[in-house]
């Protein structure tokens, strides 16, 4: 198999993989959110293609799901951020250790965790 039908592939896996993760992440946080009945995986991604589409959803589950969706996308937002912020920083020898960045760039998260 030549390297960009490999490379094609793995995007295309990956995009289904962090796909199903987004869904089953949404789906978990609207079950803590709000009692009741949860959307099901195939009802959620048929409404994240298609909102303007007649959903099964309620209007509330189509705000609940949108504000979670967006909500899965600041936290991996925040993740690649910190994980380039991490990797240039150990460049530059600025710190050796993901806990020397941690207290450099988040010095308040050990306090939360306390």
């Amino acid at each position: 198999m030549d390297p960009f039908t490999q490379s094609r592939e793995l995007l295309y896996f990956l995009a289904a993989h962090t796909g199903q993760e987004a869904v089953r992440y949404i789906r978990e946080e609207m079950r803590q959110a709000a009692p009741g009945r949860i959307p099901t995986a195939w009802e959620l991604r048929s409404y994240f293609q298609f909102p303007d589409r007649p959903t099964a959803l309620t209007a509330w589950q189509q705000i609940l799901a949108v504000d979670k969706l967006l909500e899965y996308a600041e936290i991996n937002l925040r993740t690649l951020c910190d994980l380039l912020r991490y990797r240039q920083l150990k460049g530059f020898g600025v710190v050796h250790s993901v806990d020397e960045f941690t207290a450099l760039c988040h010095p308040h998260a050990k306090e939360s965790e306390e």
